[in-house]
């Protein structure tokens, strides 16, 4: 067991931290595409939803189909994952579409008929839509479709106050320097949640027409492989070969926004020969590596609260990191609600965890060793003979896996309230089952039931989501709040329609220029 993160939990006696998961915040992003019949929707954003542009809970994503449903930053676990359920629930009655559960989307046979999402004729809306277009020029819209949940988590500034006086350091310094250090251990152990909570082995054909890889044919209309976890986090997902050299390492703060800027403001060769317009019309934002921070693709981010029209980057910059957006989720296709309450206080407690281990510095050897760990655990994460590389050498997954949950065992101590210490034992059995059976990974099970049952991923998915639907909607939840919230944003939004404005050449121009 590691030295560093047993002294460093007895060092949180002397600061008086007993209870992490109260000092800590947290909030959700869900994402699902809107569904009949195993089609993508191509009706427009439902009007009872709100605004998607002014909406601050029901938004969209790339496609206007693409549904995303956010939190409050909330200090209470529980409430956070009851807020996300009422969202859900509130949507759910508000259409006669289904919620397709799973991160991976049903058959599309011709992806340009994905409706790209739409945020109206304002400079802001126009800029929202262009980024996305420029998304599909880049990558596909096939690949924009995938969903899955995203968790922002933030520790309270009461838990670094004594720790930073203590360490002699300012409390901005502090924490920028110790959220980097999460964000290393979050990368250099990610696997551990792909393989843990991956819920996307198998793809339907068409998701792959025209796409390099060695997925197997499972029936007529699906591949796979039979012992991938999360392809959704593979290269037929969210993983960009255009960035596949940026290598960022997070090593501090400065360094990490040094990386980040050079993506925003170095031109990709290709993209340079697409351009920004195809006759008058614009294609994408510009020719960089990525059009905005947004574009960067990785497990974790550190990020804080922007301002309209702020830069995140120059938020970093100015004020420090906030909190840290971990993206390697994919929804529980079993849970009606994408993620569950053991799933939320392991992936904290996982946090809290990547935050007291020992940390170094991530050279671009051991970088290269986390992006290939990262990808053979997606495309073969339950072989039971797969092994690992780490800076101090191999490993296997199984062990591996099982001395961080062992590890992690320890936190019990720091988690004050009786009722998240339960969920916490409980979750931690339920993980370390799932390392001794892989059978018992959704991965797993998802692969077990489809091949059992005859079905293709789109009539078992489809099925699912019919079911999940007919549960919610027998609860009778109050979400007034959220219809109030919904007429608000589209009053918001005519008010932004009616604005004057700048010509949208200049607003783009000097959006894009206003990196520092």
């Amino acid at each position: 067991m590691s030295n560093e993160f047993l002294n460093s939990l007895e060092n949180l006696d002397l600061l008086n931290v007993s209870d992490f998961i109260k000092l800590s915040r947290r909030g959700i992003e869900k994402e699902n595409l809107r569904s009949s019949n195993c089609s993508i929707s191509m009706d427009p954003h439902p009007k009872a939803y709100g605004s998607s542009l002014t909406n601050s809970r029901i938004t969209t994503d790339f496609s206007e189909a693409l549904i995303e449903l956010v939190t409050s930053p909330n200090g209470d676990l529980n409430s956070c994952l009851r807020e996300l359920e009422d969202i859900v629930y509130f949507c759910l009655k508000n259409t006669n579409e289904d919620f397709w559960p799973a991160s991976i989307p049903m058959s599309i046979e011709d992806e340009s008929e994905i409706p790209i999402a739409d945020y109206g004729q304002s400079n802001s809306g126009k800029l929202k839509k262009l980024y996305r277009i420029g998304l599909s020029q880049r990558y596909g819209s096939m690949m924009q479709t995938v969903s899955g949940i995203h968790y922002n988590f933030s520790f309270d500034d009461h838990l670094f106050q004594e720790w930073a006086k203590r360490e002699g350091q300012t409390l901005r310094d502090f924490k920028d320097k110790k959220y980097l250090s999460l964000v290393r251990n979050f990368r250099r152990n990610a696997w551990l949640i792909t393989y843990l909570f991956g819920c996307s082995p198998i793809v339907p054909k068409a998701f792959a027409t025209e796409r390099e890889h060695n997925l197997k044919e499972l029936n007529s209309k699906d591949l796979y492989l039979e012992n991938a976890t999360c392809l959704r986090m593979g290269e037929l997902g969210y993983i960009s070969k255009s960035q596949d050299n940026l290598n960022i390492a997070y090593n501090n703060l400065s360094e990490y926004l040094a990386d980040l800027k050079k993506a925003l403001t170095t031109d990709h060769p290709r993209y340079k020969a697409l351009g920004t317009k195809d006759d008058e019309e614009y294609i994408q934002l510009n020719t960089a590596i990525i059009q905005i921070e947004n574009e960067y693709y990785s497990s974790i981010r550190p990020k804080r609260i922007v301002g309209s029209g702020e830069r995140p980057i120059n938020a970093l910059r100015e004020k420090g990191i906030e909190y840290v957006e971990i993206r390697a989720l994919d929804n529980n296709i079993y849970d009606p609600y994408g993620i569950s309450d053991e799933t939320a206080i392991f992936l904290e407690s996982f946090l809290f965890y990547c935050l007291l281990s020992e940390d170094q510095p991530c050279e671009q050897d051991e970088i290269k060793k986390i992006q290939s760990n990262w990808g053979n655990v997606v495309l073969f994460g339950r072989d039971k003979n797969l092994k690992l590389d780490f800076k101090d050498g191999s490993a296997f997954l199984r062990d591996q896996a099982a001395r961080i949950i062992n590890e992690m065992a320890n936190l019990e101590t720091r988690i004050g309230n009786q009722e998240y210490k339960a969920i916490f034992k409980r979750s931690l059995e339920t993980q370390q089952n799932k390392v001794n059976n892989s059978d018992k990974t959704p991965s797993g099970k998802l692969l077990e039931e489809i091949t059992s049952s005859g079905m293709t991923w789109d009539e078992y998915t489809d099925q699912l989501a019919k079911n999940h639907k007919e549960e919610i909607l027998k609860l009778n939840r109050e979400v007034g709040y959220l219809e109030k919230q919904a007429r608000d944003s589209l009053e918001e939004y005519r008010r932004k329609e009616s604005e004057e404005e700048k010509d949208f050449d200049s607003f783009l121009a000097e959006y894009l220029s206003a990196i520092e």
